[in-house]
């Protein structure tokens, strides 16, 4: 009875601890500096030729869409409309085509790898998902919203969104995803809602894995998914139950994760896909090459020290070269990889003590932050992409963020601190019911580390000193 009544006050204290939602009209004001002093319109359909009828008949799809999963964000959207003088629904059209800022018929490599470690491999009290992911739109930040009613989430994403490529939210729960096989015609479809939406959605509507299963389930049977070419690959978990959801458009199957580590690129594993699949062996070989770097880097860890750590990962991350005498692949940091994530999900306390460690260009070209999930107060250079832009500058120039040595030592500091602040705070929730003392514990090593990592940054070239915010 003790042991429930103590989740209850957890839940109780939850949303609380993470703060309130930003203020949406000041928000994209101060910090969304790529559509300031600019047009903005939204992007034409050049790459899929279709007329002004067909893209009007996609956005109201869309639009009813949003309407029966998240009907909030239809006012939102109108909102963010209002704020930046543009015309009724130009927002909507921007989440779902994108914005005229970049030549939409270009197609960058989309290589993403992600893995996951179970409890078994990470020491016993954590499970870890990481996401490489490759793409392009940049600048990137770390996204925060509590909506009012929805769970609360931190998340990394594009700097003029707030829809997350990989999340957690304030109950543990982390969303992201790979795009998976090409796919047979039929299993595609233009009309509906993108990953990174549906990622948002599932963050603020769900307090369990098993919850953002069911509704990407129904998401995706209701005809609101649009993912044109090839399948998707869900990674979805928190404290109890990992998944992956491997689907089309139209079909999803999900499989638990149980045990050990699992590494996946972009190719699907479940039978149950393979009659809609149109992969070949070049492909497959490549992912396979690819997915074993990063396994046999983090088995490698593992029997070393009988554990992955954060830091295992991170190094996994930045791993851009196979082999020598393995056949040529994308390896899993490529020119294309431009954030990442470690999500480290606290087994005793997932809304208090689970943290994300983002990076927010390749994570050859940046260094690690730990971010707890429950902080409520960030950055401006986090916010408005300005640090996210600097290391994109990095990654443009192959410069590294820091002498391999001293990354190290800066990583392992701020991971030091970020660890020693968990175990305090986790002796403040073991003895207090007021759980704010342990964010405020964990907020302080967050702003310290925040604070050495900017000091410690060397600017890429071309770039003032002393822009600094």
């Amino acid at each position: 009875m003790k042991n429930l009544f103590g989740m209850l006050l957890l839940g109780m204290f939850a949303l609380a601890v993470t703060g309130k939602d930003i203020d949406l009209e000041k928000h994209v004001k101060q910090h969304w500096l790529l559509f300031q002093n600019k047009k903005i319109e939204v992007a034409p359909l050049v790459r899929w030729k279709a007329s002004d009828e067909v893209k009007a008949q996609r956005l109201e799809y869309f639009k009813n869409c949003i309407r029966k999963f998240a009907p909030y964000l239809l006012d939102e959207y109108a909102r963010i409309d209002k704020a930046l003088g543009l015309p009724p629904d130009t927002y909507l059209g921007i989440m779902r085509f994108g914005a005229k800022l970049s030549d939409p018929s270009s197609k960058p490599e989309h290589e993403c790898t992600s893995w996951i470690m179970m409890p078994d491999v990470t020491g016993g009290k954590s499970i870890l998902m990481h996401k490489n992911r490759d793409s392009r739109g940049r600048p990137l930040v770390l996204q925060r919203r509590a909506v009012p009613g929805k769970h609360a989430w931190i998340g990394n994403g594009w700097c003029a969104s707030f829809n997350p490529t990989q999340g957690i939210n304030d109950r543990g729960v982390v969303v992201f995803m790979n795009s998976g096989d090409p796919v047979m015609e039929v299993e595609n479809t233009q009309y509906g809602m993108g990953t990174t939406l549906i990622a948002r959605i599932l963050l603020e509507e769900c307090g369990t894995a098993e919850e953002a299963v069911r509704l990407l389930t129904r998401i995706i049977q209701e005809n609101a998914f649009t993912h044109v070419e090839c399948g998707s690959i869900y990674f979805i978990g928190d404290r109890n139950n990992v998944y992956i959801v491997e689907s089309t458009t139209r079909v999803a199957v999900t499989k638990a994760v149980n045990s050990g580590l699992i590494v996946r690129a972009n190719t699907f594993h479940y039978p149950e896909l393979q009659k809609y699949s149109l992969n070949n062996p070049k492909r497959m070989g490549a992912y396979a090459r690819r997915e074993f770097a990063v396994r046999d880097h983090l088995i490698q860890a593992w029997r070393e020290k009988s554990l992955i750590t954060p830091y295992d990962n991170a190094e996994a991350s930045r791993i851009d070269q196979v082999r020598d005498n393995w056949p040529k692949c994308t390896p899993p940091c490529s020119k294309s990889t431009i954030s990442a994530t470690t999500f480290s999900i606290d087994l005793e306390y997932p809304e208090y003590l689970s943290t994300a460690y983002m990076v927010f260009s390749s994570p050859r070209s940046a260094c690690y932050l730990p971010v707890p999930v429950t902080i409520d107060e960030l950055p401006d250079e986090l916010m408005n992409g300005k640090f996210s832009a600097r290391c994109f500058d990095r990654m443009d120039k192959n410069q590294p963020f820091l002498p391999e040595k001293e990354l190290k030592e800066l990583e392992t500091r701020l991971y030091k601190r970020h660890a020693d602040a968990v175990e305090a705070a986790r002796l403040e929730l073991h003895k207090n019911a007021d759980r704010t003392k342990a964010a405020a514990i964990l907020k302080k090593a967050f702003q310290a580390n925040w604070a050495d990592l900017i000091a410690a940054e060397v600017k890429p070239c071309g770039t003032d000193p002393k822009s600094k915010q």
